[in-house]
């Protein structure tokens, strides 16, 4: 355990030296908090108290997205072959490796909290339940942050591709999106992506459609395949050399 800490801690100060990787959420959340708030300011409705939820939530995703990425850059360096072939199991290691994209990305919540403050954006009360469902979100972006990027340790093109994932799946979330189409939607998509209950719930839908048996389920799910499939996926990477892995 203090091995796999060590190595996640390593991997996060490699990763927030790459300057693509430290402001992308910044930037993300600010943009997308500033456009909400023009927008909210031209129809006089700066008494949504979601709208800053909703700039943290995208930007934590937008970090998310660059566990993928991080495989390409560290494979561009000629490291991805050493980072993997650890003294500790391949699967964790990879999972040391594509873990601080998200949680680099929870800066994101302080970081629209405060553009809250300061241009006076109503914002919901910080009490445990909602830590508890932030927590829920990371853990959930983070397991299929871990199953995606194990099949694109199979091609150097793994950046090209990975919008191709996560796009869709940000529209099935629930996050982007108004109307009845997206409510339906979710509430299929909410047993097969364990990120929909936490967005929805922290968006305030308290629609009982919605349920964190539909997160629990789809999290083990998710957990898995990404611990099954990472693993063989890893082998034949290594076997094979596909990918550039070896």
């Amino acid at each position: 355990m203090f091995r796999f800490l060590r190595l996640f801690l390593f991997h996060m100060k490699v990763y927030i030296r790459n300057q693509y990787f430290l402001w992308l959420p910044i930037i993300s959340t600010t943009t997308i908090f500033l456009l909400q708030y023009l927008t909210a300011h031209g129809y006089d409705r700066l008494d949504d108290p979601y709208l800053w939820t909703r700039s943290a939530i995208f930007g934590l995703w937008a970090s998310a997205t660059t566990a993928t990425g991080s495989i390409g850059f560290q494979r561009h360096q000629g490291t991805l072959t050493y980072l993997i072939n650890t003294g500790i199991n391949d699967f964790m290691s990879l999972t040391a490796l594509i873990l601080p994209a998200s949680t680099f990305g929870l800066i994101s919540f302080p970081l629209s909290y405060g553009l809250a403050r300061i241009f006076h954006v109503q914002v919901t009360d910080l009490n445990f339940e909602f830590v508890h469902l932030v927590l829920l979100l990371w853990l959930s972006v983070a397991v299929m942050d871990m199953l995606i990027a194990a099949f694109f340790v199979l091609t150097p093109n793994a950046i090209v591709y990975e919008e191709l994932i996560h796009i869709p799946l940000l529209l099935c979330s629930g996050l982007i999106g108004q109307g009845k189409f997206f409510d339906h939607l979710s509430m299929y998509t909410q047993w097969g992506l364990p990120l929909v209950y936490p967005i929805r719930k922290l968006l305030s839908n308290n629609d009982a459609s919605y349920n964190s048996w539909s997160y629990l389920l789809s999290l083990m799910i998710w957990l898995a395949l990404a611990v099954s499939l990472g693993s063989i996926l890893l082998r034949w990477a290594k076997k094979d050399g596909q990918g550039r892995l070896v």
